[in-house]
This record gives C-alpha cells, structure tokens and sequence, in this order.
C-alpha cells in the first residue's frame, strides 16, 4: 500500500512546492490540506484536496485520519506554536505519522520568532511521533522576490551589510522534503539546507547585473529607514509584523547568523543545489521591467 501523506498548507510556498514532486507517483497518495479549495489548482492522480483549518483544531481531526506522513508549516506570525501544536496533537488521536517540520538554518538566537518555533519543535519531540526537520537557510524566493520592482529598476535595498547568506533555491528544499517523505532512514534528523555558497547583498546585486540588461546597485539602510519603507510602501500595518516578517531575518544576515553552507542538499538528492546566479538565469524573466 503506498504511504500517505497529509500536506498541510497545500497553498503555501513550502507546501505547494512539496506536492508539485509528489505529484502522479504510484508510491504515494498525497492529501492537501487547505482553507479554500477554490484557490488550488494543482491535479494528479495521487492527489486529494481536503480543506481543514490550523486555527481551528476541531477541523484537523478529520484530515489526520489513517496517513503515514505528514509535512507542517504555517506563516510566520504569533500563531505558529498553537498552529503546528494543534496539528501534532491531532496526529497522536489518529496515530503515529512522521511529523516533518520546516524548521530553519538561521540562527535567530532566541529572538520572538525563534521561540515560537522552539515551542513548537519541542512539543513535537515531546509528542512521541516520529519527526524530521528541514530546516533551510533563507529560501531565494522569499529573500529576492519580493524585491523583484525595485531589482528591475536597478537597486536592492537591504540592511544587511557584508553579511553573508547561504541563500538555498526552493527547488532544493522542495526535492529535499520529497526524499524526506518517499525514503527510510530520518527519524530524528535535523536537516540544514544551504546553496552552494554564502554570499553578500552586495554580490547578490552584482549577480543580477551580470544576468540582466540593466546594473542592479545594493543600498544598505539603516534598520529604522528600512522598516518605514516597508511600513509605507509594502503593505505592513504594525511594526510588529515588519519585526517577525522581515526585519529580524535581515539582522541576523548582517550579525552573520545566516553564513552557514552545507552538502546536505547534495547528501539528499544526488546533486548540488543551485546557485545565486544559477536562480536568477531561471527566474530573470520576472526582475526585468
């Protein structure tokens, strides 16, 4: 019988990314858990689409029912502890599934946002389900584009410094997570994600250049200027919520808590990850004006 597993936030980067590899696999039935089907749109033969909510703990009953696997992750804000917990507590009634995580490869040194998730993560330890963690360093698409306008204009802004970020490609850890779920042998594994190099906003702004038809100059900023500009331009309503979204990920690259490159995607798939500039060939399409 193929395993079965449950993706919760089957419309979210990590989770949409996730059931694109699993998708039309004879050994895996893949089960995506959302609020509102009407806004997947993914199809496959091994695929379910079932709404249930991580706010709501009564709806996750139904939907941990009778699955070997499971992959959770929520956005990032002051709910991700209750979120994951109420989907591990959810588990335990229905079973004993692999719990695997997304966890991360900055080190937040106990900052909000961390303490959210080591709550959580230590609620899963505790749970006695079988778990893994795939934690990658900052993910390209997050890191790059949401910076996308301003890149086709020429600039990066950033706070960062000479700060290096082993940026990983969400390809990778998507490839990652499939192995993770399809193959014997993680219990218990931290899995950390890098590309194949830390490198600088700065080099990051010379990547482009070298890719597109037109310079791209990085802008360092002080924290407090950037975090307006955010407030003012990126639709932010609290600082609150510019602190635990971008603003605590930015201070750790400038601190050097973001440095950190592995083999593991290597380990994992059989191959290197992707590069910077590797990233920017595929996607140039959507940083050009």
């Amino acid at each position: 019988m193929p395993d079965r597993i449950l993706v919760t936030t089957g419309n979210g980067m990590f989770g949409h990314a996730l059931i694109e590899k699993l998708l039309d696999r004879d050994d895996i039935e893949v089960r995506a858990m959302v609020r509102d089907r009407s806004k997947f749109t993914l199809t496959g033969t091994n695929l379910c689409v079932v709404e249930a909510n991580m706010d709501d703990p009564a709806s996750l009953e139904p939907v941990t029912r009778d699955i070997t696997h499971v992959f959770v992750t929520s956005p990032m804000d002051e709910q991700i502890t209750a979120r994951e917990t109420a989907v591990v507590d959810a588990c335990k009634v229905n079973g004993m599934p692999h719990v695997i995580s997304i966890y991360g490869a900055v080190r937040h040194d106990g900052d909000h946002l961390d303490a959210l998730h080591l709550a959580a993560i230590e609620h899963l330890k505790s749970s006695g389900l079988p778990w893994t963690l795939v934690s990658p360093n900052s993910v390209m698409e997050t890191s790059l584009i949401s910076s996308k306008e301003e890149i086709a204009m020429g600039q990066m802004s950033g706070i960062s410094g000479e700060g290096r970020i082993g940026m990983v490609a969400l390809d990778d850890v998507a490839s990652v997570m499939a192995a993770v779920a399809t193959s014997e042998g993680h219990e218990s594994a931290n899995y950390e994600l890098t590309g194949p190099a830390a490198v600088t906003l700065g080099e990051v702004a010379e990547a482009f250049t070298r890719v597109l038809p037109h310079p791209v100059n990085y802008v360092d900023m002080s924290e407090e200027a950037f975090a307006q500009m955010l407030m003012e331009y990126a639709g932010f309503t609290t600082a609150e919520e510019v602190e635990i979204q971008v603003i605590c990920h930015l201070r750790a690259w400038k601190e050097g808590r973001a440095s950190l490159v592995t083999d593991t995607v290597e380990q994992l798939i059989g191959r290197g990850p992707m590069s910077v500039e590797q990233w920017i060939q595929k996607n140039q399409a959507m940083f050009v004006g």
